[in-house]
């Protein structure tokens, strides 16, 4: 029983045994499981994690793409709005554009229109002398003196007395013709003087007429009995004795009429525009942007010298003309006959052809013509502190023959090149009076000014420091076929001044022109393309005046064209406007200013000049 008791408890120890050791194979299996599991979970963990990182990469790449695309759409709004601006601008700069073209086809048609209403009109005539009405005495020559111009050129002139022919000229189509005529009337009458031109497409003028009337007696000589007459030959006397110069017993002095006196300032007038100083006014002009190519100088001078006079001197026909008057003329006519009267003193003791033969430069002529106003403008004023006129005023009255208001719509440069002598003259004048009284004016007559610089700097002119002569070569080589010289001449001080102005401000005008020692410029044309170019050789006092002149030049290109300029390799700079060139070169003591159509042209003129080592 004992044993059995034994037996059954072993076999329950043993079952038990089974039992732990089945449970404990279990459970080591299942721990197996479980760290396989743990390890799938742990690397399924960081494949997840891996995935998160790469999304958030991703995302914020988007997000990156997302605000990279709002710029960028918010630019290409922007740009729309100004593509939008700019075509309204656009279409705004068309409209204006095309305005601008129908505006300018109906300047080229009225131009054209004026260009054959000009080339249709007839040939312009004048009979500068005799004056019409004037009485002649039997016995007496006179010198018929007349002029005929057309710009397509004069190919005859007939001059006919009481419809008899007297003399025919054939001028071979020249743009201007003047003659000389003597005539001695046969026998006391009344004589008609008519004169007519034919140009080169057989156009005839209208008829110039003049009537004078021949008389036995000798008193056709002496002035018309009159009150003014009588004045005035009382302050020619006065006016000889005051300027100590002699009145010639030639000199003719005739009371006429406004309608004759008004006809001879147009004479004058249309002389003067067609006079030497004059005829290439437009070409010069152009060249430094005075006035376009097709301004009307003519018309200009016609209206700056046709204004109301009490009397004028006409140098070709040394004729004093008055006007008639009832009344005896007020004390400011008087001083305007004052002023007529040194004309005449001055052009019969020392000459006024150099204003109008074309025998001295463009800037000699303005000095001459200073000299000229100047001394008639001293000698006004010494006329009424020697108390010869009852004219109490502080100022003296401009009895000058230009009528300045006629300027004041006139461009800038070319009006105060017609104004430069009466503004100018009195104190150069004056500076001389008051170094040596008349002998000092009659010795500048003897030697006068010989540039403006002189007239602006008198001390210069006292120290006898003339201008340069300054020299170009031919250039006509250099520019090749189809370019010819079409002017020549010295811009000087002044009118260089004058040309700055248009750009520069009054103080770098005065800066850059200081020093000008003397200058020389040359246009060439070509007919083919209606192109120019303008050279002028400048040389200075100093390489300082140089250099300043130099310096404050690029100014002027610049602005006109509104461009920079560019350095060439030539030392030299050049700018580029509408269909040309401006270029600037200094060598030491000269500057070469050229002007053109091609650039190239431009530095082959400039090295046959300057040339380069």
């Amino acid at each position: 029983m004992k044993t059995t008791s034994q037996t059954g408890l072993f076999l329950t120890l043993f079952m038990l045994l089974l039992v732990l050791l089945a449970a404990f194979v279990f459970l080591f299996q299942g721990r197996q499981v479980v760290v396989e599991q743990r390890d799938n979970l742990e690397t399924e963990t960081a494949d997840l994690q891996q995935e998160l990182a790469q999304t958030e990469l991703d995302l914020a790449a988007v997000e990156a793409t997302r605000a990279f695309t709002v710029d960028a759409l918010a630019t290409a709004e922007s740009n729309a709005v100004l593509l939008d601006g700019e075509l309204v601008r656009s279409q705004q700069d068309v409209d204006a554009l095309t305005e601008q073209l129908d505006s300018a086809s109906q300047t080229i048609t009225t131009l054209e229109d004026q260009q054959e209403a000009a080339l249709a009109r007839p040939p312009e005539v004048a009979i500068l002398s005799p004056a019409n009405g004037r009485l002649l005495s039997m016995g007496e020559s006179v010198n018929i003196v007349l002029v005929a111009t057309d710009p397509k050129g004069v190919t005859a002139v007939n001059l006919v007395i009481n419809e008899e022919p007297v003399e025919t000229y054939q001028p071979g189509s020249e743009t201007l013709f003047t003659a000389v005529a003597p005539w001695e009337p046969a026998e006391p009458n009344e004589y008609v003087i008519v004169l007519t031109a034919v140009n080169s497409e057989g156009i005839t003028s209208r008829s110039a007429t003049v009537t004078v009337t021949v008389a036995l007696s000798d008193s056709a000589n002496r002035p018309v009995a009159g009150t003014n007459a009588a004045v005035d030959d009382e302050i020619g006397a006065l006016v000889s004795g005051l300027r100590q110069l002699p009145v010639p017993e030639s000199t003719t002095i005739q009371e006429v009429t406004g309608a004759v006196l008004r006809q001879a300032q147009t004479a004058y007038a249309l002389a003067l525009a067609s006079s030497a100083p004059w005829l290439q006014a437009g070409l010069v002009g152009q060249a430094f942007d005075f006035a376009p190519a097709d301004y009307a100088y003519d018309d200009l001078i016609q209206a700056a010298y046709g204004g109301s006079t009490g009397a004028i001197y006409q140098p070709v026909t040394d004729e004093l003309l008055i006007l008639e008057q009832e009344n005896a003329p007020n004390a400011v006519t008087q001083l305007g006959y004052v002023r007529q009267w040194d004309y005449l003193l001055q052009d019969q003791n020392f000459g006024l052809d150099g204003l109008t033969t074309g025998d001295l430069t463009l800037d000699a002529a303005l000095a001459l013509a200073a000299l000229s106003e100047g001394d008639a403008t001293v000698l006004q004023e010494n006329f009424l502190t020697a108390r010869y006129l009852a004219l109490e005023t502080a100022v003296i009255p401009e009895t000058y023959p230009i009528d300045a208001t006629a300027l004041q719509d006139a461009p800038t440069s070319i009006a105060n090149r017609l104004l430069f002598p009466y503004e100018y003259g009195d104190e150069f004048a004056r500076f001389l009076y008051d170094t040596g009284s008349y002998t000092a004016l009659d010795e500048a007559w003897a030697n006068p000014p010989q540039s403006t610089e002189q007239v602006l700097h008198p001390e210069k002119y006292t120290a006898d420091e003339g201008p340069s002569l300054v020299t170009l070569p031919d250039l006509q080589p250099v520019l090749g076929t189809g370019w010819t010289l079409a002017e020549e001449n010295v811009l000087g001080e002044y009118m260089l001044g004058q040309y700055l102005a248009q750009q520069l401000n009054e103080s770098q005008v005065e800066t850059a022109v200081s020093g000008w020692g003397g200058d020389r410029f040359v246009i060439y044309t070509n007919e083919a393309d209606g192109t120019f170019v303008m050279v002028m050789h400048t040389v200075w006092d100093t390489v300082d005046d140089s250099t300043e002149f130099a310096a404050l030049y690029p100014n002027y290109p610049t602005r006109l064209f509104g461009s920079s300029g560019e350095l060439q390799a030539n030392g030299g700079e050049c700018w580029a406007g509408e269909g040309e060139f401006i270029c600037l070169n200094q060598s030491q003591q000269d500057t070469l200013i050229t002007r053109g159509p091609d650039l190239d042209q431009l530095l082959d003129v400039a090295a046959a000049i300057f040339p380069t080592e």
